[in-house]
């Protein structure tokens, strides 16, 4: 057995606290414009939200407004979805679970898809402004590649994915 490393003197921290950061935030229960600096809300002290997985940024929980079939395309469909932003992002995904009225993980133009920031592409000859992700794209375990991961509505539009697939049958 060899030696232990020696263990860096320096201030303990505590890993389960939230980060604070310069950004302001908002306060998803009363939607409250907080400081960087305050870990609760000042209007109703609600906790600061924990800042999301760092390796899921650049992606976002969507709703599905609109689903369309792309024409002379078999297995595309032309969506619109909220992500949160002033305007839907328009999506062309293959993925066959997709309807109007689900609630998906988006990976928004610049976020990196398989070490790559995602671009704004023509698919099927549609615009598409991002990417309808699938579990194996997350890192997820459970579910099939190419069927999208569809969320509970218990995730805010516009918000975070969560740091693993969900369970969507109530337990």
């Amino acid at each position: 057995m060899g030696k232990k490393p020696k263990a860096k003197a320096g201030p303990a921290e505590d890993n389960d606290a939230p980060v604070a950061s310069a950004e302001p935030w908002i306060c998803l229960e009363c939607e409250q414009e907080n400081t960087g600096e305050d870990l609760l809300c000042s209007a109703c002290e609600v906790a600061r939200p924990i800042v999301a997985d760092p390796r899921f940024d650049g992606f976002v929980v969507g709703l599905v407004k609109s689903c369309e079939p792309v024409p002379a395309k078999d297995k595309l469909k032309k969506l619109e979805v909220d992500v949160g932003d002033a305007e839907l992002l328009k999506i062309v995904t293959n993925a066959p679970n997709v309807k109007e009225g689900a609630r998906v993980v988006v990976a928004k133009v610049g976020a990196l898809v398989e070490g790559e920031p995602l671009k704004k592409a023509n698919v099927g000859g549609c615009p598409s402004e991002g990417m309808i992700c699938d579990a194996p794209m997350l890192g997820w375990i459970g579910g099939g590649a190419g069927a999208a991961v569809l969320l509970p509505e218990s995730f805010a539009v516009g918000g975070p994915p969560p740091d693993a697939r969900p369970r969507t049958d109530g337990k």
